[in-house]
């Protein structure tokens, strides 16, 4: 049974992004982009393109653009390749990639974000979390667009659960009663993906923080 979108804002208040920008300013002027539009805005093709957005990126990789300056890509290093193979249902891990890097991420939890910003503290990264009002999110954006994944799509560390084409749902199909029955509402979503990019002028009409977390 799909989840109604007043239940969502009630169940997950604040949704959260975690960014490698250099600075908030520099989201406000971009927008929250996938790596796919990342590239796109950097005018990145060919081999280098293709090393970056096909497969696994065990390390973060810096870009540039002559106007509009420096930005770094999010390293994928818990995405074993081996594993990620094993474990994919009906896509080739290249699928697998592409289809992640199109997306801007969002985590529905505090205790999920918490648990990420640890593993890249613990990895000495920096990074910018965003903390978004769903309710705002949701009325800025079209809700139809949005898709829910149970797993961590892009981590296949320790048992990797089995993941494909399937994996994210459309909002209104995603089973969120079942999935709150057996696994409880802290684990009913995993992630919240939106496709491609939220532009600048759309970033600015929704109710956005800064947060330092763990508080």
């Amino acid at each position: 049974m799909p989840i109604s979108q007043a239940e969502f804002e009630n169940t997950y208040p604040v949704l959260f992004h975690i960014s490698r920008a250099r600075g908030v300013e520099q989201i406000k002027s971009h927008g929250l982009l996938s790596t796919t539009a990342l590239l796109d805005l950097c005018e990145i093709e060919g081999e280098f393109r293709s090393r970056i957005e096909l497969h696994q990126r065990p390390k973060a990789i810096p870009i540039s653009h002559p106007i509009h300056g420096e930005f770094l890509i999010n390293d994928q290093a818990p995405m074993n390749v081996s594993a990620l193979a094993k474990c994919l249902t009906d896509l080739t891990p290249q699928q697998w990639y592409k289809s992640l890097n199109s997306r801007v991420f969002l985590w529905p939890t505090r205790e999920r974000v918490t648990r990420h910003i640890g593993a890249m503290l613990a990895a000495r990264t920096s990074r910018i979390v965003l903390a978004f009002d769903t309710r705002s999110l949701f009325e800025t954006l079209d809700v139809d667009l949005f898709e829910l994944s149970p797993i961590n799509s892009g981590n296949t560390m320790r048992k990797a659960a089995p993941r494909g084409s399937n994996t994210f749902r459309k909002f209104r199909d995603y089973p969120f009663h079942e999935r709150r029955k057996s696994k409880g509402p802290q684990n009913a979503v995993a992630e919240v993906s939106y496709p491609y990019a939220i532009a600048p002028s759309r970033l600015a009409a929704i109710q956005m923080s800064v947060k330092s977390l763990p508080e």
